[in-house]
């Protein structure tokens, strides 16, 4: 069986509006909206949010949240206001989480014993 991936921006484009939305919205990690608002950022400024300009970046940050939220139909709840300080550094254990789920799917693919973990993969690393 060949596997074949969509585009992360396809995989991305759901629609949040209407009755099927609400029930994927209470299943969905807020951690997917984070993700959507950190791309704008990357696609805006060409870079990742950084230290040296956390006051500024953090605005923008807060910025794009209530614009792609909005945009996607959902509340800006689903972010809290000082989401910012989440996006300002790489935890090294949270990079071990998700580098040891990606290899477990690799050998799950490649083994072809096991289906694949055929979803995104959030890890919250503050809350674990």
């Amino acid at each position: 069986q060949r596997l074949e991936f969509c585009p992360l921006r396809e995989a991305l484009a759901v629609e949040w509006r209407g009755e099927k939305a609400a029930a994927a919205l209470r299943r969905t990690a807020p951690d997917y909206f984070l993700l959507q608002v950190l791309l704008r950022f990357r696609s805006e400024t060409g870079r990742d949010p950084s230290p040296r300009s956390c006051a500024e970046d953090s605005e923008r940050l807060l910025r794009l949240r209530r614009e792609v939220l909005e945009g996607l139909g959902v509340g800006t709840h689903l972010l809290p206001e000082h989401f910012p300080s989440f996006c300002f550094s790489e935890m090294a254990p949270v990079c071990a989480v998700v580098g040891g789920v990606l290899g477990q799917e690799v050998v799950r693919a490649l083994s072809q014993r096991d289906p694949p973990h055929n979803n995104f993969f959030f890890f919250d690393g503050v809350r674990g």
